[in-house]
């Protein structure tokens, strides 16, 4: 068994059953998502695991696996990645840019990092942009990989359109989305050559999901609408 140093709290879901951390692995820093609930921990752990090997088998842009197994300190299971230094989200990046071209160079990175994503059959599905962290030389990483799915094929059609709106929709409405789904679809067509986009579709999506997530903040008297969600 590693030992398993905590340091501070990185991220929790709502209800608070898996937590990040920020740890040290056998003194190598490191990011740790802890399954609290013993029981209720060992499912999606296991999951974790098996996913990680998926992802990674596919040659998908994620940090390499410290750890998988038992955490002491706080009696339950968790599963560790190398941590990204000087990496930053997404989120932050957009939120932080000098302006809309620095955006649109950002998006293009983004754009290029799912589409290369869904040329290797891997699906995000969850497209917080906190989900996709920004390395110092302009490489991204993609994070929060226990709900990823992994296909045998590549991505295509309404799978790849409603993955990529469910991106386009943490976007302030106006250009952006429409930039990032211009920017994705010349990637897709630069890796394979023509493919299958419901553009108009993905427009629909966007806005349809944007009111989505209005409707549950509100549910949890969260803000209304909060720019790169």
């Amino acid at each position: 068994m590693a030992n398993v140093v905590l340091q501070r709290e990185l991220h929790a879901n709502v209800r608070r059953t898996r937590i990040t951390y920020s740890a040290l692995i056998d003194s190598q820093p490191a990011a740790i998502k802890c399954f609290r609930k013993p029981l209720f921990g060992l499912f999606h752990w296991q999951r974790a695991r098996i996913k990680a090997h998926k992802i990674r088998n596919a040659g998908g842009p994620v940090p390499p696996v410290l750890y998988a197994g038992w955490v002491r300190e706080l009696r339950c299971f968790g599963f560790a990645t190398e941590f990204l230094e000087g990496y930053r989200s997404l989120r932050a990046a957009l939120r932080e840019s000098a302006g809309l071209e620095e955006q649109k160079q950002l998006l293009e990175k983004l754009a290029e990092c799912i589409a290369d994503l869904h040329q290797r059959g891997i699906e995000q599905p969850d497209g917080n942009l906190t989900n996709f962290l920004l390395g110092p030389s302009g490489d991204i990483k993609m994070v929060d990989e226990d709900d990823v799915r992994v296909f045998k094929v590549a991505l295509t059609g309404r799978v790849a359109m409603l993955n990529l709106a469910n991106v386009g929709a943490r976007l302030p409405s106006g250009e952006l989305p429409l930039y990032l789904r211009k920017a994705y679809v010349q990637a897709r067509k630069d890796l394979q050559g023509e493919v299958e986009f419901d553009e108009q579709g993905f427009d629909h999506e966007v806005f349809r999901q944007k009111e989505q997530f209005r409707i549950k903040r509100e549910a949890r008297d969260a803000a209304p609408d909060r720019e790169y969600d």
